[in-house]
């Protein structure tokens, strides 16, 4: 699932979600980001019409729980609901625009030197943080060496970054001399856990600078914060937020019905036409390129066996997959992330099920009669549907799959200690991807993937200034995914979020996270 890793196995998955465009050269992430914004204002609507925005209100949205470890930490994320927080309570220096470009969020100005191996930030005049104090250069300097310090999981992609290297200029105003050039400097600073903080930053008084601030925080339970009114970009129209958590579908769908929420997350693809028919409510639907995954530990029997890895990704039937599980609301995946990378390779074949050539894979491996588990757990629609569904599937090569179905709860604490299992991630550029969960340093390398030749590949094409010789790269390094990678890629999802009708103001977005991620500031009542 989410989006950030961390380096200790023992820690909890997390999502990083903030995908930057791999193939953009230094002139795109110098030049080319937009103008601070601060996230823009809410000009978009919901699916229940156009209404006119309005300040005011409490507003309540139920999202899916990670249980009595969420954290408000701005350099820890545990589950999808932490992103929220994170998202709210926190800015960063670049962000993710509904149309997956990077624009400014804190930063006024990045740009690199000739070669790539000095960066400089300046930060944007004036911007505070929620208790008045104004965001400079020691603030920027010092989160960067906690997140280092943390081990926070966007730290691994920020392997070209020496936290002995940066140099204070003036008080909005940092050098970073990298470890290594690269042309994708900005990339890490838009993940969840890059949230700018003071220096001295207590999480048990979190002290940020987003759209909202804090107000209590009850793990498994709810957390609440209101609108600061001086942010340095578009303030949000609703005076309140409160974030409620969910451990199953059914509960939150439930939630939203009976008016105890008035928004929540990942509607269950089987539920949707029952919202869409309730007077009162809708769904909002946007396209996105959204991974759902199969795991297979490539350290651990019988998926050690590049022939059995490649057999359990011919027995599934992608296309019933995305129309019984998905309910048709995504599209087939061929085993590859990051679709709306520039450096996708979309001419490598598309996958099918071959059921005859899985049994002679099995065979030649010595498994005629393999017997695995499969882990599952309603941590994103479709998925728990999905494991069900290629139980039926692997039958038919004689496999035998047993499902063991567990809660949001108990997914996030064993995240990654299963040989089979299945798991989700959100939108990525591709070097953002493989960082985060195709190396052996990646926290979230579930299938603990570990390829000399694709591990050299990356630090190639993460050095590469050339555009065109990193999409080669990239090429290189996703047939090597595609015939031999741990990850059953199966579908790319829609995202599908419900709301009471008179909520409104939700973009239209391809960035993977609900609510354009968890841009709660840009919603409001009728």
């Amino acid at each position: 699932m989410s989006e950030l890793n961390t380096d200790n196995e023992g820690l909890t998955r997390r999502k990083l979600l903030m995908g930057a465009a791999a193939g953009g050269g230094l002139l795109l992430f110098a030049g080319s980001l937009a103008a601070c914004t601060g996230g823009g204002s809410a000009t978009s609507t919901a699916t229940g019409g156009s209404l006119a925005p309005k300040k005011g209100g409490n507003l309540r949205i139920g999202l899916t729980g990670g249980g009595l470890d969420e954290s408000i930490d701005a350099q820890k994320a545990f589950s999808n609901i932490d992103q929220a927080r994170l998202r709210n309570l926190y800015a960063r220096l670049v962000s993710r625009a509904p149309d997956f470009s990077e624009r400014f969020e804190l930063a006024e100005e990045i740009t690199p030197n000739a070669s790539g191996s000095v960066w400089t930030v300046r930060l944007i005049d004036g911007a505070e943080f929620h208790d008045g104090k104004t965001i400079g250069a020691d603030d920027l300097m010092y989160t960067v060496q906690r997140i280092f310090e943390t081990q926070a999981p966007v730290a691994s992609l920020m392997s070209f970054v020496d936290p002995n290297g940066m140099k204070k200029l003036d008080n909005r105003t940092v050098e970073f001399t990298l470890l290594t050039p690269t042309s994708l400097f900005t990339t890490p600073f838009g993940g969840s856990e890059a949230g700018i903080v003071p220096v001295g930053y207590d999480p048990a008084n979190p002290i940020g600078s987003g759209p909202f601030s804090f107000e209590s925080f009850t793990p498994g339970q709810q957390s609440v914060f209101n609108r600061f009114d001086n942010y340095f970009g578009d303030p949000a129209f609703v005076d309140k937020l409160t974030i409620i958590s969910f451990q199953d579908d059914d509960s939150r769908v439930n939630a939203l019905l009976s008016g105890q929420v008035d928004a929540i997350e990942t509607v269950p693809y089987g539920q949707v036409a029952v919202i869409d028919d309730t007077s009162g409510f809708t769904t909002f639907k946007s396209d996105s390129a959204a991974n759902l995954i199969f795991t297979m530990r490539v350290d651990t029997p019988p998926f050690d066996d590049v022939r059995v890895r490649q057999a359990m990704r011919l027995l599934v039937d992608r296309e019933q997959l995305v129309q019984q599980a998905l309910v048709g609301y995504g599209t087939v995946a061929n085993d590859l992330f990051c679709r709306d990378d520039a450096a996708f390779a979309s001419d490598i074949p598309q996958r099918k099920q071959d059921i005859a050539e899985a049994k002679r894979l099995l065979a030649e491996a010595g498994l005629e009669n393999l017997e695995i588990e499969l882990v599952t757990a309603p941590v994103q629609a479709g998925l728990v549907e999905a494991s069900q569904i290629f139980v039926q599937q692997a039958k038919a090569a004689g496999v035998n799959v047993n499902l063991r179905k567990l809660d949001a709860n108990a997914y996030f604490e064993g995240y990654g200690e299963w040989p089979f299992s299945v798991d989700y991630w959100d939108v990525s550029s591709y070097f953002q991807q493989m960082a985060l969960n195709s190396l052996p340093s990646s926290t979230y390398n579930t299938g603990k993937f570990d390829d000399p030749e694709f591990n050299d590949l990356y630090a190639q094409g993460v050095s590469e200034l050339d555009e065109t010789k990193r999409d080669a790269i990239a090429r290189q390094m996703q047939e090597i995914e595609h015939e031999r990678g741990a990850y059953i890629v199966w579908g790319y999802r829609n995202l599908i979020d419900g709301l009471s009708t008179n909520v409104t103001g939700v973009p239209e977005n391809n960035v993977g996270l609900s609510f354009y991620s968890y841009s709660f500031k840009l919603l409001h009542f009728a």
